[in-house]
């Protein structure tokens, strides 16, 4: 998985990733961003392509992911949302 190119975490070595990748994502988004949600989305980047490095995310376990997500928005429906109800497992309560 790419990653923004910080260290690895062992023994300070750097990352093979390129290190101007997460910047060059977060500089995708659109002129029509609010600020608020432009620090919102930049931060949320930063922390996902700095997870994906610290654990060394395999494709398949990536892959793994998307097929959740992808699960979890089949079983939704306009009366039950369940990608709500995975936020509040995650502790992420509204």
């Amino acid at each position: 998985m790419a990653t923004n190119g910080s260290t690895n975490g062992t023994n300070g070595q750097s990352s093979r990733f390129d290190p101007t990748f997460t910047q060059r994502v977060i500089d995708t988004m659109g002129p029509n961003m609010t600020p608020r949600n432009r620090e919102v989305m930049a931060a949320l980047l930063r922390h996902l392509h700095d997870f994906a490095r610290e654990v060394e995310l395999t494709v398949d376990e990536w892959m793994t992911g998307v097929h959740f997500i992808n699960a979890v928005g089949q079983i939704s429906t306009k009366t039950r949302n369940e990608a709500h109800r995975v936020s509040d497992v995650l502790g992420l309560e509204s």
